[in-house]
């Protein structure tokens, strides 16, 4: 018997991603074939005697019972998020993260002349907005970076905190968000920096209601504003309103002084996150969203995204939040391939142009 119905386009159950792979076939417990594809789905089954001797009438009974609850899957799945998923600019790629430190790693970090002079081109800076101000460290790679807080400075969060911030490239990828998806999302006013003795345009901030602003863990999609690049630390040779995050990061380091001629530092290839059972599912579901393939290798949960993958890992009570940053590196340290910043920190570089910084 063979049951096959269509569903709408964003049904919840298949990202954009999903939709380029025609066909996926897998077998229930009852050896009935559950096929999908971009907007249909298809159960078969034989209503013949299985390996075990089965009636035909119980398999029968058995395979309309797997029909019923794969459509119900499929109908929940259509009311959440995912629902929009036809609309949405996917994949969005990783834009920055930050991870709050004890004050001895961060000071560690912070006077270490190898991170500082040849590493990557980093800054210490004072960020001053409109609704908060802070100090941290920041390490510039081509298209992504990562930031360091110290716990004794308050305003960011406490020991152990940590943000994953994804990123458009392109001016308005936000819209439909803000207007399709305002019931899962809060899109609040631009957010400004400082400059000059003025607040100056800087992004907008998508923040999923599903990650509670308290659970020091914090996820937020964000589009640079048009104007950015035009009032902070103008140029002359600037073409057109850059928002993408290459753009950004070249406008950030060309006004920097002192910076490694040939940095090693290229890109965030990999995060690997410890969370609790319901951040994973909210981190699934946003994934998803955002065009994130989930899948499992071992116990780890991998979410492959746009040139990077976040490693979800069991949380415990020495270890939540960011735990790992791997990145791609241009080239390996001559002389040491291991550096230890404090008690914890370790930035290791391996031999296949990939480095991981553990924490």
């Amino acid at each position: 018997m063979r049951l096959v119905f269509c569903l709408y386009p964003g049904d919840g159950l298949h990202s954009p991603l999903d939709a380029q792979e025609r066909r996926v076939d897998r077998y229930d417990a009852n050896g009935c074939r559950v096929r999908s594809r971009a907007n249909m789905c298809e159960f078969q089954c034989s209503p013949q005697k299985d390996r075990r001797g089965s009636d035909p009438a119980v398999l029968y009974f058995k395979m309309v019972r797997t029909m019923v609850a794969g459509a119900m899957t499929l109908l929940l799945g259509s009311l959440g998020l995912g629902k929009m998923t036809a609309t949405l600019p996917s994949p969005i790629p990783l834009n920055h993260c930050l991870i709050v430190l004890d004050s001895a790693t961060y000071k560690a970090i912070e006077q270490d002349s190898f991170l500082r002079r040849e590493f990557a081109i980093t800054e210490q800076r004072t960020t001053t907005r409109t609704d908060i101000s802070y100090t941290g460290l920041y390490f510039y790679g081509a298209n992504t970076y990562f930031e360091f807080f110290d716990a004794a400075n308050q305003s960011i969060g406490r020991l152990g905190d940590s943000a994953i911030a994804f990123g458009v490239d392109k001016v308005g990828m936000l819209e439909p968000i803000n207007t399709e998806l305002a019931s899962e999302f809060s899109v609040g006013q631009v957010i400004t920096r400082g400059f000059s003795g003025k607040q100056v345009p800087w992004f907008y901030m998508a923040l999923p209601k599903s990650f509670p602003p308290d659970s020091g863990f914090r996820i937020w999609i964000m589009e640079y504003h048009p104007r950015f690049l035009s009032e902070w630390n103008p140029q002359s040779d600037s073409k057109g309103p850059g928002v993408s995050r290459r753009q950004v990061l070249q406008r950030y380091t060309s006004v920097l002084k002192d910076t490694p001629p040939k940095p090693y530092l290229h890109d965030v290839v990999a995060l690997t996150v410890a969370v609790n059972e319901q951040t994973k599912s909210s981190l699934i579901d946003l994934g998803k969203l955002l065009g994130y393939r989930p899948h499992l290798v071992g116990t780890t949960t991998v979410l492959q995204g746009p040139d990077v993958e976040l490693r979800l890992i069991h949380q415990t009570s020495q270890a939540r939040g960011i735990q790992e940053i791997r990145m791609s590196v241009n080239r390996r340290p001559d002389k040491q391939s291991e550096f230890r910043f404090g008690a914890r920190s370790v930035l290791r570089f391996e031999t296949d142009g990939l480095a991981t910084w553990s924490f």
